[in-house]
Parts: structure tokens; C-alpha cells; sequence
């Protein structure tokens, strides 16, 4: 059998090997998050100017019905900033993985222990609206209880996911095996 060719460190990826742990770290910022931001700046601007223009007669059911808009503007907004930040953190010892997103606080932060990791594998997921097909990557592990956990997701390139897949097999000895549906 061939062995497997070793992925060199895609973009926006980093890799620091410390005394007891590794540290991946990925930059979440992409071209995505330009848009993001100028339609944040758009939305809210406008919901600025709506508010700005009302005066002390407009009604309460007018002040109100937009405040769904006004909570999309916060959480675009939120997004945008994160985007332009925050960075996915894994760390791996001999005896945890952890990831954790940061600065900006966000979902996904996960522990486990490395002896329940069976086996890990990258996948493609194709997403499907309105605008297109869009293609994103995800890093997944099978535990030793035989559940499937996902350990990261939104990654740009299949490089992206491959790689951390690797290190982190490479560090905990895990042999890589094939897994049904996983790219590679």
C-alpha cells in the first residue's frame, strides 16, 4: 500500500509544535467578510436613518415593527467583526483536543479526550441556495463509542481540512484509515 502524501501548510493555517502540545490556529478572514461588512454598514445605516426620521408622533407600532430588522443588523454586524478576528484554535496534547474560537466568543468550542478519538477524516459540504451551489470543508471524528463528532467546520479548502486532519493523527499516532464519504 502507498503511504500518504503529507499536506504542506495551506493558507491561513499556522502550526506550532510546543513542548507537550500542538497548536493549529485558522484565520477565519476571507473575501466574504468584505461583503459581509459593507452589508452590515448598509443595513444598519439604514435602520439609523429610519429611526432618525421619526419624531415624537410616530406611533409605537411603527417604532416596533422594525425591530426584527434591528436584531438581523446586530447579529450580521456580530458576524462581520468575528470574521475579520476571531481565529479557530486546536489544541492537541497527548491527552485532550480542544478547539476553541477566538477572541470574539462563538459556537463550537469542544473538548475531548484524546483516547476517545478513533479515527479522524475531512469531508465536503455542499450547501445549495438561491445564489448557487457553495462548497465548504469540515474536519470530523469518530469516537471509540462509535459516535461521529464534528470538530470543525467552514474551512475554505479541502487542504485546509486535510492538513489539521493529518497533524493532528500524526501527533496522537492515530493511523489513518479510509472512511466512507471522506475526501482523499
Amino acid at each position: 500500500m502507498q503511504e500518504p502524501m503529507n499536506i504542506g501548510l495551506p493558507d491561513k493555517i499556522q502550526l506550532e509544535k510546543h513542548l507537550n502540545y500542538i497548536h493549529i490556529t485558522r484565520k477565519w478572514f476571507g473575501i466574504q467578510f468584505v461583503f459581509f461588512t459593507a452589508f452590515a454598514v448598509f443595513w444598519n445605516a439604514f435602520l439609523f436613518y429610519f429611526y432618525a426620521g421619526m419624531d415624537e408622533d410616530t406611533d409605537n407600532f411603527t417604532r416596533f415593527l422594525p425591530i426584527l430588522h434591528v436584531i438581523a443588523g446586530i447579529a450580521i454586524s456580530y458576524y462581520a467583526i468575528a470574521g475579520w478576528v476571531n481565529k479557530s484554535h486546536i489544541f492537541v496534547s497527548k491527552q485532550m483536543l480542544e478547539i476553541q474560537h477566538k477572541p470574539l466568543p462563538w459556537i463550537g468550542n469542544k473538548q475531548f479526550r484524546a483516547t476517545d478519538l478513533k479515527q479522524l477524516y475531512a469531508k465536503e459540504k455542499i450547501s445549495n441556495n438561491r445564489n448557487g451551489t457553495h462548497v465548504t470543508y469540515e474536519v470530523h471524528a469518530i469516537l471509540t463509542n462509535g459516535k461521529n463528532a464534528k470538530l470543525l467546520g467552514g474551512l475554505d479548502s479541502s487542504e485546509q481540512a486535510l492538513y489539521i486532519e493529518q497533524e493532528i493523527e500524526k501527533y496522537l499516532g492515530i493511523k489513518d484509515t479510509a472512511v466512507r464519504g471522506a475526501l482523499g
